[in-house]
């Protein structure tokens, strides 16, 4: 309490030391003193004043920044977490919800249609209703897009790329509407169009033990004609649509043995044509054939062949074989060759290997039939 007294007294003396001072030594006219005593005065409650307000604008302008930082920061986290909830449903390819077991008790599995729902809660209370309802909207699309997409069936394979292209484009305008949000940058979405074509050029495929067995051969007999057509061998191109078709229609008594031949070699002095055919019984066949019912093959043809066409069945005028090592049984379509035949990365060179296989039997045979 002393020393409070001290200060005081201590101010009050110096004030009046002060004044004092100022008129002995006429640095203030006496007349005028209290005039100037005020005006002082005044100068240093606005001053003060003005201090003040500023310091409080300044507070103000820091606590709303604070404040801001905090909601960007919340902001990122929510919508981080709502883009990881939809990408566990879209790697899912479905939508999971918890379904009532016997006992009335919901099962262990996890409810991903609630935990959906709140993350859209959490975003509705961080942005406008006009991005919310947007939001909403794209995340209904993207759940019916996986919806018609799973019920495809065999189909999917063709749907492929259109489907990633919505989906993307439905994803993409969500990141956009957050990303607006965050940073009010304005970005526009890559086209549909674009991504679909670029996912073409992709050849996407869909790892399934289903597949079309209608479109695989179909696939089977166009490459082995265009590969063949390709190396110079004379093929007239044919279209196996109507009898793939009849092949499958019925078990029994069922349409077989169809498919397309070249010629291969010309003997130089009758004339007479061989044949390379192929075909599809079961599995696929080919082989060497004269031009007609009666041109068989010489016997000692037959015997220099038989050396050099191992695993070949020899008949008068038919030298044919099953390949062995890249077996399609079109029928029970249960052979291994057939994952990498219904797959768009793989199907090419299993098709130039066959043709490869064929070709090297072609020149053993001409070999054979030039050294007899």
């Amino acid at each position: 309490m002393r020393t409070k007294n001290l200060w005081l007294y201590g101010i009050i003396a110096f004030s009046l030391f002060f004044i004092a001072s100022s008129v002995l030594f006429r640095i203030f006219e006496l007349d005028i003193l209290p005039s100037q005593f005020f005006g002082a005065l005044i100068g240093v409650v606005i001053t003060a004043i003005i201090t003040v307000l500023l310091l409080q604008g300044q507070t103000a302008n820091e606590e709303r920044r604070e404040r801001s930082i905090k909601v960007f920061e919340k902001k990122q986290d929510i919508y981080y977490k709502f883009l990881e909830q939809l990408k566990e449903i879209i790697k899912d390819g479905q939508i999971t919800i918890a379904a009532q077991a016997k006992n009335n008790n919901l099962d262990q599995n996890v409810d991903e249609l609630k935990e959906l729902l709140f993350q859209l809660g959490y975003i509705q209370m961080h942005t406008s209703e006009e991005n919310a309802d947007k939001i909403f909207e794209r995340v209904v699309n993207i759940i019916q897009l996986m919806n018609d997409f799973n019920t495809e069936g065999q189909d999917k394979q063709k749907s492929l790329p259109k489907f990633y292209a919505s989906l993307s484009e439905e994803l993409f305008s969500i990141v956009s509407i957050l990303k607006n949000d965050l940073y009010r940058i304005d970005s526009k979405p890559i086209e549909k169009e674009r991504v679909e074509d670029l996912l073409r050029e992709c050849n996407l495929f869909i790892e399934t033990d289903e597949f079309n067995k209608y479109d695989v051969q179909r696939y089977f007999l166009d490459e082995l004609q265009n590969q063949l057509i390709s190396k110079g061998y004379p093929v007239k191109k044919e279209d196996f649509t109507q009898d793939i078709s009849d092949y499958y229609a019925k078990a029994r008594n069922r349409h077989r043995w169809y498919g397309f031949s070249f010629e291969i070699y010309t003997y130089p002095d009758t004339k007479k044509k061989i044949f390379f055919e192929i075909g599809i019984e079961n599995n696929y066949y080919y082989g060497f054939r004269g031009e007609n019912e009666t041109s068989g093959f010489n016997p000692e043809l037959i015997e220099v062949l038989e050396n050099s066409l191992r695993g070949y069945k020899f008949q008068k005028n038919w030298i044919f074989t099953y390949s062995t090592r890249y077996e399609l049984d079109f029928w029970k379509l249960n052979s291994k060759e057939f994952n990498r035949l219904k797959n768009p990365r793989k199907r090419d060179v299993l098709i130039s290997e066959i043709v490869q296989e064929m070709e090297t039997s072609i020149k053993a045979f001409i070999g054979s039939v030039e050294e007899v």
